[in-house]
């Protein structure tokens, strides 16, 4: 997989010779070779779109979609949503990222037989069909990974946010620790970089002091009720996007939600569990 390398304006794919003949038409050999050396010395590629921190940000997974919405950037299912359909919300002039599982196999997935099922461990709660990754064995992982990400770019999507980075959290059946999940978690933001994708964390909150510098936004489920919202604003000082997901509709909880996310400097947005195209209301 060759990287991506970006002149502030433009991405271009390949090893920097390739670079080189891509642009040189219309650029000085000299701003060239001086680009070309500092993204070779940067040692990683740029996202050719990040969402902006103020972007109207909704996540729909299941049907019925609502996606006639104005919306700056939409997260969509990576196996559920075709070229045209991401193509059509381009043309409306809306963003779309690819949602991936990273660390859990699902049993319905196109891809779930590629899995070493001594690497498939305790079901996540709450969720049939859906058991924890052993995110140590990231020989046997990447490549299947690997393959996710290309599809988000191959269809035409423009980031990824990674669900499921917070196994070391929970009873998954291996002893995984936070040094295990970091090192995972560091891998998929740099592999969403060669592609030029953007890069988002869901959840795990705990580690965002350690990867609020590899993402370019994150996205938090019902972290209001936990009180853990707090964790977020590592990233609004950065000026980079911190999205709220609340599963509510009772008014005086959303209001609740709504006065404490604008102290937080947040999005947030309410709705239904089941991730569906549906908005209860979105604040600000």
């Amino acid at each position: 997989m060759h990287p991506y390398f970006c002149d502030g304006r433009r991405c271009f794919a390949g090893d920097a010779a390739q670079v080189d003949r891509q642009v040189m038409h219309g650029r000085s050999g000299a701003l060239m070779a001086m680009v070309t050396g500092l993204v070779l010395a940067a040692g990683s590629a740029w996202a050719q779109w990040v969402p902006g921190p103020r972007e109207p940000f909704d996540m729909q997974l299941t049907a019925p979609f609502q996606l006639e919405r104005e919306v700056g950037a939409l997260a969509l299912g990576v196996f559920e949503t075709s070229p045209s359909r991401l193509q059509g919300l381009k043309v409306r002039g809306a963003r779309t990222v690819c949602v991936v599982n990273a660390g859990a196999w699902e049993n319905w997935r196109p891809d779930s037989g590629a899995f070493d099922q001594r690497l498939v461990g305790a079901n996540l709660a709450g969720w049939a069909g859906e058991r924890w990754l052993d995110i140590r064995a990231q020989d046997q992982l990447r490549p299947l990974m690997a393959k996710r990400l290309d599809l988000c770019r191959s269809k035409g999507f423009d980031g990824i946010l990674f669900r499921n980075l917070d196994g070391y959290a929970h009873r998954t059946g291996f002893p995984l620790t936070a040094k295990d999940q970091l090192a995972y978690v560091r891998w998929l933001a740099a592999e969403a970089r060669t592609r030029g994708l953007a890069s988002g964390l869901m959840n795990t909150l705990e580690l965002v002091p350690e990867l609020v510098g590899e993402f370019d936004f994150e996205l938090a489920e019902g972290c209001f009720d936990a009180e853990r919202c707090a964790a977020l604003t590592a990233f609004r000082k950065r000026d980079k996007p911190a999205i709220v997901i609340e599963y509510t509709n009772v008014r005086r909880k959303m209001d609740a939600d709504c006065a404490a996310a604008q102290e937080l400097d947040l999005q947030v947005v309410f709705k239904t569990k089941s991730l569906n195209g549906k908005i209860h209301r979105r604040c600000p």
